[in-house]
């Protein structure tokens, strides 16, 4: 066994001395600045054209980096929702189930569509005590299992859905027709309610209309 007296005592503190410096970078409590230019191997990949989130684009004169687009398209295979949020009468006679079906597959899609889209501020239970509410972030987040909600038709619902309604943005570019209709089913079972298609005469004749 080596006697720490016949160490020399130079390497000693030299060893002290860059285990220091050392644990002192990695916990970032050690930093440096250099007006030198770093080597840099590929510095295309650092130069380059691209968007910054949350920074303005100095490329378009309107600073924009993401581009409206040209009147008159539509983007192919988008489905674009034509009412607008006050377009709530021509909604309860426009949107109709085209179909799907409520079957266990439907509801656990549906489950997972509100999962990702709906319960950050309206909670997984959809009593609207979520993460963002209990942060003070935004007020009045509604409770989507109040007698209120639970009367809106469906046509309603799905309409919300797909143009807004208030603080609550349109959400016709991110969720499907069939998920919506999904995410509908799945609210419903929350409520405990059916639920009615539409309040529009004709919609309601037809759902009394006897069926052979």
């Amino acid at each position: 066994m080596i006697s720490l007296r016949k160490l020399p005592w130079f390497w000693i503190v030299v060893g002290a001395v860059a285990s220091v410096f050392v644990v002192g970078v990695l916990a970032g409590k050690i930093t440096w600045f250099s007006e030198e230019r770093p080597v840099e191997f590929l510095d295309n990949m650092d130069h380059q054209f691209k968007a910054i989130p949350q920074s303005a684009n100095t490329f378009f004169t309107d600073r924009k980096s993401v581009r409206e687009p040209v009147e008159g398209t539509v983007a192919r295979g988008q489905d674009v929702y034509p009412l607008g949020p006050g377009d709530i009468d021509a909604a309860e006679g426009l949107n109709r189930n085209p179909g799907v079906p409520k079957t266990e597959f439907v509801l656990a899609r549906g489950q997972n569509r509100f999962n990702v889209f709906c319960s950050p501020c309206h909670n997984y239970d959809a009593h609207g005590e979520s993460r963002v509410a209990v942060r003070g972030q935004w007020a009045g987040i509604p409770d989507l299992t109040r007698d209120e909600t639970k009367a809106l038709s469906n046509a309603r619902i799905y309409h919300i859905i797909s143009a807004g309604q208030n603080l609550m943005p349109s959400y016709a570019d991110k969720i499907s027709t069939t998920d919506r209709w999904a995410i509908i089913y799945y609210l419903r079972s929350l409520q405990g309610v059916e639920g009615t298609e539409s309040t529009t005469p004709t919609a309601t004749a037809d759902a009394a209309a006897p069926t052979n």
